[in-house]
């Protein structure tokens, strides 16, 4: 157990690292942590499962770490293909990184799924509805929500307005409809 909780540690501190070479990841895994822990408690899931989430949720970009200088670089305007392909690979370096220091099961599942869509559009693997874990769903609304809202080499931030209009879009194709109701309800209730 004192191992884990030192290889938490350890993982957490090199997640903050990427702060250093791509200027938007700073504070990005503490936000969507944050969102993902209020959305899970909103739910009412277990306290396992929500502590499960929030650490997923600060560790879903882990695996880009290994990401290229060139990834980096690309951030003045939308990725080329090459860079693509090497950011897709992101939910599966996470994977492997997890697995190897021993984390538990349902956090590996929450890195590894975060980027599925209820459609089966998302990647890496291209699962689809009760494929998808519910902790990765849950990471995958509170990413995109920090996403739509906080400012982007490419992209302006958007309203509050604006990113419920975005996410509500994605019914059917990207997240589950009641799912993303409960994060804006729950946005709307307790502030962003």
């Amino acid at each position: 157990m004192n191992m884990q909780k030192n290889n938490a540690r350890t993982v957490v501190t090199v997640a903050h690292s990427l702060g250093f070479r791509d200027k938007y990841s700073g504070g990005h895994a503490e936000r969507v942590s944050r969102y993902a822990h209020r959305l899970a408690a909103w739910l009412k899931l277990p306290a396992e499962e929500i502590e499960n989430i929030r650490i997923g949720g600060l560790l879903h970009d882990i695996g880009k770490v290994g990401f290229s200088d060139r990834v980096f670089r690309s951030e003045k305007g939308r990725p080329t293909r090459t860079v693509l392909r090497e950011i897709k690979k992101h939910p599966e370096d996470g994977r492997y990184i997890l697995l190897g220091l021993g984390f538990t099961s349902p956090v590996i599942d929450y890195v590894y799924c975060h980027h599925e869509r209820e459609d089966g559009s998302g990647y890496p693997r291209g699962l689809s509805g009760s494929e998808i874990p519910l902790g990765a769903k849950i990471i995958g609304i509170a990413d995109t929500f920090d996403a739509i809202t906080t400012d982007r080499p490419y992209q302006l931030s958007k309203t509050l307005k604006e990113a419920f209009a975005i996410l509500r879009g994605t019914k059917g194709r990207g997240f589950p409809p009641e799912l993303v109701e409960d994060f804006i309800s729950m946005i709307r209730e307790e502030g962003a």
